[in-house]
C-alpha cells in the first residue's frame, strides 16, 4: 500500500483506482446488451445470463486496439489479456444482476438530461434530434436500445458511486503513512555487477548439450506455411463507389421528417424537492410558495435565488439554467408548462415526481428542416455504405463460388474481382503476418490435407466482419526442433550470464556478512538521501530492503539480489520530515479510493458466490476476432 499511495502523491501514474469495470459501451459496444448471443458458444455464464464468445472477440478486439496491440501479441501476453477481458465482462454482468436484484433504477429525466449533454449529439451547444437519429441510423441502432444501454451504465455507476464514495479513511491512518513517507534514510551503496565476473566464465560444449536435451521443448518450432492469399472487403468496395450530390438531394427530399429539428426551449428553474410522504410533500410546497413570492417580487434576482434555494445540484450553480430541451428531454408536466409559456415569462408552482418548480422561459426556438448542405456529406457516406453492402453481398457469394468451384488456383478469382494476390510470410497457430491470417479458422483450413497435400484453395473465410480471405499453401514445414548448431551460441551466452550473476550474490553475500561482522567493504559510495517517495534511481526491491530494515541501531547493513547482481547498503542515518498539510489530505483520499477498491472487489467476490459463474475455457481460446 505504501508504494501505490507514494506514486499515486507523486503523480508518476496516473491511476483509476475503482477502474474495476470499464463502461460497457466505451469497451465493447451496445450489442453486448442486448443480444445474447443465439446460438453461438459461451466464453461465460453469471447467474442465468451468457456472455457470448462473439461479445468476447468483440471486448477483446477493443482492448487489444485500445492499447496499440495491431499485431497479434506474444501467446503470454494474448493469454493475459484474454483473461482480464472475461473478468471485465463477468464483473459488469455481476454489477447489472446485483443492480437489477436490489432495486435500482434510472428515471426517464435521468436519461433524457444525458442524452442531451452528449456532445456528440448537439449542434451549436445544443441538443439535436436530427444528429442524434444520424448517429443511430449509421449503427444500425434504434432509441431505444442506445436509451437501454445508457439507463444499463447508469445503473452500474450507481454501485460504483456507492462504493466511491462511502469508503473511509481516519486522519490517524493518513499521518501515520504521511510519517512513514516523508521519513529520510542516508545510505552509502556497493554494485556487485555480474557483468564483471562474464569474462571468468567459461562455458564447455558438454554443458551447452545438457541444457539443450533438458529444456528442448524452448526450441521446438510449430508446423509453418507460406502462403498465397486475397482479400474482398467491403470497406475498399465502398472505397471505389461515387455518389452524385444528386442522389444525396433525392435521398434528403425523401427523408425530410429525419432532418426536422424539433421546437426547443430554453429555461431555467428552481427546485424545491418533495419526499413521498404527505407530510414532505406538503412542507415542499410551502417552501416552494414562499420562494415563489419572492422570484415575483425580484424577477431580476432569479439566478440569484435559484443558486440560494434550488435543490437541483446540476443547474443551481447555474443560475437554474437548463439550457436547450425539447418537450420529450423533460417530464411531462414540466414539458407542458414550459411549452405553454412566453418568453421572459416565470411559472407558478409546476409539480413532477421531483417535487415543485419555478420555471422562467429564457427563450424559444422553433422547429426547422436542417439545411441539406449541413447534411449532404453524411447522407453521402451513407449511400456509399448501403451500395457497398448490397455489392459486397453480391460479390461475396460469387467469390465464394469461384475459390471453391475452381481450387487449383485464386487467378480467376483475381482476375474477376479485380484483386491482387498477396504472398505471405511463414504463418503457424498463433503467429501470423498480417494479422487476418491468423484467424484460427483460417489456420485450421491451410494446415487441412486439401491445403497442404493437394495444394488446394482454402474456402473464402470470414475473417472480420465484412473481409472474405482465400488463400492456398506455397509452402510446408512440418514441426520440427531448431538443431543445436542453430541455438548453442545463445545457450552459451544464457549459461554465462546465469553464472556469472550467481557469482556476482555470492560476492555480495559475503561482503554483507563481513560487514556486519565490522569489516567495512571497499567501493562504498558517496552518501545519497532517499525516501519512499523520492528514490532516487534506486531499484524498488532495494527501496523496500531499506526502509524494511532495523534503524534502531546505527550504521545497519542490508544486502538485495537484483536483475544485474546484488546491492549492498550502509545506513548511516534516518530523518523523520513532515508532509505538508495538502498532500496528507490528498494520500486521505488515495486511502480512500484505496479502500473502495476493496471493499469493490470483495463484494464482486460475494456476487461470485451468490451468482455461479462458470468459464468455458474452450471457448475463451478457441480463435481470434
Amino acid at each position: 500500500m505504501l508504494e501505490a499511495i507514494r506514486e499515486r502523491a507523486q503523480g508518476w501514474i496516473a491511476r483509476i483506482i475503482l477502474g474495476l469495470i470499464a463502461v460497457a459501451f466505451a469497451l465493447w459496444g451496445v450489442d453486448w446488451y442486448f443480444q445474447g448471443g443465439g446460438k453461438e458458444p459461451t466464453v461465460a455464464t453469471v447467474g442465468s445470463s451468457d456472455i457470448s464468445q462473439r461479445d468476447f472477440f468483440e471486448a477483446l478486439k477493443q482492448q487489444r486496439d485500445a492499447l496499440g496491440l495491431k499485431n497479434n501479441p506474444s501467446a503470454e501476453l494474448d493469454k493475459a489479456l484474454r483473461k482480464q477481458v472475461v473478468e471485465q465482462l463477468i464483473d459488469v454482468q455481476l454489477l447489472t444482476q446485483a443492480s437489477q436484484a436490489a432495486g435500482f433504477s434510472v428515471s426517464k429525466a435521468q436519461l433524457d438530461a444525458y442524452l442531451g449533454g452528449v456532445e456528440l449529439f448537439q449542434e451549436n451547444g445544443k441538443f439535436s434530434q436530427a444528429r442524434l437519429d444520424a448517429f443511430l441510423k449509421s449503427r444500425g441502432w434504434s432509441q431505444q436500445k442506445l436509451v437501454q444501454m445508457v439507463q444499463q451504465d447508469m445503473l452500474l455507476r450507481q454501485l460504483q458511486f456507492a462504493y466511491g464514495e462511502g469508503a473511509l479513511a481516519s486522519n490517524t491512518s493518513s499521518a501515520q503513512l504521511a510519517k512513514l513517507l516523508s521519513q529520510q534514510r542516508e545510505v552509502n551503496e556497493i554494485i556487485y555487477d555480474s557483468k564483471a565476473f562474464l569474462n571468468l566464465i567459461k562455458i564447455d560444449d558438454q554443458a551447452v548439450e545438457q541444457a539443450y536435451n533438458a529444456q528442448k521443448q524452448d526450441y521446438a518450432l510449430p508446423a509453418q506455411v507460406r502462403v498465397q492469399y486475397l482479400v474482398l472487403s467491403q470497406d475498399a468496395i465502398k472505397g471505389q463507389i461515387q455518389v452524385s450530390e444528386a442522389s444525396a438531394r433525392q435521398n434528403y427530399e425523401a427523408s425530410k421528417a429525419r432532418y426536422q429539428q424539433a421546437e426547443s426551449r430554453r429555461a431555467s428553474h428552481i427546485l424545491i424537492q418533495a419526499g413521498p410522504d404527505a407530510n414532505s410533500k406538503a412542507a415542499a410546497k410551502a417552501k416552494a410558495e414562499k420562494v415563489l413570492q419572492e422570484v415575483k417580487a425580484k424577477p431580476a434576482r432569479f439566478a440569484e435565488l435559484a443558486k440560494q434555494y434550488s435543490d437541483d445540484p446540476g443547474s443551481a450553480a447555474r443560475g437554474g439554467d437548463l439550457g436547450n430541451f425539447t418537450r420529450d428531454m423533460m417530464v411531462k408536466p414540466f414539458a407542458d408548462a414550459a411549452f405553454q409559456m412566453k418568453a421572459g415569462e416565470i411559472s407558478g408552482l409546476i409539480e413532477t415526481q421531483f417535487g415543485y418548480h419555478i420555471i422562467r422561459l429564457d427563450g424559444i426556438r422553433e422547429g426547422a428542416l436542417v439545411p441539406f448542405d449541413q447534411v449532404k456529406a453524411e447522407i453521402m457516406r451513407e449511400l456509399q455504405g448501403q451500395e457497398a453492402a448490397r455489392k459486397f453481398a453480391e460479390m461475396a457469394e460469387r467469390f465464394s463460388n469461384l475459390v471453391y468451384e475452381q481450387p487449383e488456383s485464386l487467378e480467376p478469382a483475381a482476375r474477376e474481382f479485380k484483386l491482387k494476390i498477396e504472398e505471405s510470410g511463414w504463418l503457424s497457430a498463433g503467429r501470423a503476418e498480417p494479422a487476418i491470417l491468423g484467424n484460427p479458422r483460417l489456420i485450421e483450413a491451410l494446415f487441412s490435407n486439401d491445403s497442404l497435400a493437394k495444394r488446394q484453395n482454402t474456402e473464402a473465410i470470414e475473417v472480420a466482419p465484412n473481409i472474405l480471405v482465400a488463400a492456398r499453401v506455397l509452402e510446408h514445414r512440418p514441426a520440427s526442433t531448431r538443431p543445436l548448431v542453430e541455438v548453442a551460441a545463445a545457450i552459451r551466452l544464457k549459461l554465462q550470464a546465469e553464472t556469472a550473476k550467481k557469482k556476482a550474490v555470492e560476492a555480495g553475500q559475503q561482503a554483507l556478512q563481513a560487514a556486519q561482522n565490522g569489516q567495512v567493504p571497499g567501493g562504498l559510495s558517496a552518501p545519497m538521501t532517499l525516501s519512499r517517495m523520492r528514490p532516487l534511481n534506486l531499484p524498488p526491491t532495494a527501496v523496500r530492503a531499506i526502509f524494511k530494515a532495523d534503524a534502531s541501531k546505527l550504521p545497519a547493513w542490508v544486502g538485495v539480489e537484483t536483475a544485474e547482481g546484488y546491492r549492498l547498503y550502509r545506513i548511516n542515518r534516518m530523518i523523520e520530515g513532515e508532509l505538508p498539510a495538502e498532500q496528507v489530505q490528498q494520500m486521505r483520499r488515495d486511502l480512500q479510493r484505496l479502500t473502495a477498491q476493496t471493499e469493490m472487489r470483495a463484494y464482486l467476490d460475494g456476487l461470485k458466490e451468490r451468482f455461479k459463474v462458470e468459464v468455458n475455457q474452450g471457448a475463451l481460446a478457441e480463435k481470434t476476432e
